[in-house]
């Protein structure tokens, strides 16, 4: 087999075995999605894509501490992508402590200082961390960035205690 048929049949069964997995995932049979991504050949298993599937399983199964792991390496693979921190921060706060994954999100905000979601997600951990003074600034950052932001912020649960504060502001 040549290699161009060859990169096309892993390409076509990577795809195969991602789309499964994440039907499987839908469903809410986790250990069956995983048991798919582990039917992958080495080389295919190695990719990226299947790391974040595997991420995106956890998280649904609540499997926090291995959702931690998984985050990590994703994180490590994909250290330019603001979204593998945010992700690392959101199970980090679920498996060990909000002030644990708000340290990881300051750390990503000095990095991706445009990225209205690490900004959002900060405010949250303040607000429930009872730093409302710091939420707000952060709130402010990420709506600056993401006007859609302040409608979202309004009906979240982790930003309840700013509720007035939030119904004051307007987007110009």
């Amino acid at each position: 087999m040549d290699r161009e048929s060859k990169n096309s049949k892993d390409a076509l069964e990577l795809k195969k075995s991602l789309s499964y997995a994440n039907g499987y995932r839908e469903l809410g049979m986790f250990s069956d999605a995983l048991e798919e991504l582990s039917q992958l050949p080495a080389k295919l298993a190695q990719r990226i894509e299947v790391d974040q599937m595997r991420l995106a399983i956890l998280i649904d199964a609540q499997d926090w501490p291995a959702a931690e792991c998984a985050a990590k390496n994703v994180a490590l693979r994909a250290p330019d992508d603001p979204g593998s921190h945010i992700n690392l921060a959101f199970v980090t706060r679920r498996s060990k402590s909000i002030e644990k994954a708000r340290e990881i999100l300051v750390n990503a905000a000095e990095r991706f200082a445009n990225t209205a979601l690490i900004h959002y997600n900060i405010a949250c951990y303040d607000c429930v961390e009872k730093n409302y003074e710091q939420s707000k600034e952060r709130l402010v950052k990420a709506i600056s960035l993401d006007p859609s932001f302040l409608n979202t912020a309004k009906e979240d649960e982790d930003l309840s205690d700013l509720g007035d504060w939030l119904n004051s502001l307007k987007v110009a």
